[in-house]
């Protein structure tokens, strides 16, 4: 049986629609592998992971989300000697000033007028005015006290942070570390803040 010529036509058409749409399934298959397959690479390809657990904070040099925070001043090793710096002080002079006033008489002036134009008269007089003229001067010297030299003191370690090298340090402290540093007999452990190294 022979088809009509426009129904051939139309089942042509039909053929190459479908054939059109199963290529275009088959190349978004291949798409969405290839994409999923590039989502997926970065993690595979780094061959590492983040850490689980305890990692140490060593590794990171962050402790609880801060940078670790540097050592304090705090020293430590074994007694050695101590020494107590006296105060210094000197006697000196200078000058004693003295407030010295004299009184002054100056004249003032005074007017006063009478009457209007021609019969106008003006009268003029003067007084003594005292005021006290008052200046700062001299009258020997006083004695003062200066410091030459502030009390210090001071505490010498042996064996400082652990280390056999680091012997007789000296460090200037307040007077309370010194006094604890008395109590301690020499070669015992003792910590302090000190001011600064040297004495």
């Amino acid at each position: 049986m022979t088809n009509p010529p426009g129904l051939s036509q139309s089942i042509r058409s039909a053929t190459t629609s479908m054939s059109r749409i199963r290529r275009g399934q088959a190349l978004a298959a291949v798409l969405l592998a290839a994409l999923l397959g590039a989502c997926g690479s970065p993690a595979a390809s780094s061959g590492s992971a983040a850490p689980v657990g305890g990692g140490s904070p060593a590794d990171s040099g962050l402790r609880d989300g801060t940078a670790s925070s540097p050592s304090d001043r705090t020293v430590s090793g074994l007694r050695d000697d101590i020494r107590h710096i006296t105060r210094k002080t000197a006697t000196g002079t200078r000058p004693r000033m003295v407030e010295r006033c004299t009184t002054r008489v100056r004249k003032v002036e005074h007017t006063s007028s009478t009457g209007r134009g021609s019969t106008r008269k003006t009268r003029t007089w003067y007084t003594d005015d005292s005021y006290e003229d008052c200046k700062k001067v001299q009258q020997g010297t006083r004695s003062y006290t200066r410091v030459v030299r502030p009390a210090r003191w001071c505490v010498e370690l042996d064996n400082v942070g652990g280390n056999p090298a680091e012997d007789d340090v000296w460090y200037e402290v307040e007077s309370a570390v010194y006094h604890k540093a008395t109590q301690i007999e020499e070669g015992g452990k003792l910590s302090f803040t000190p001011l600064r190294r040297g004495c």
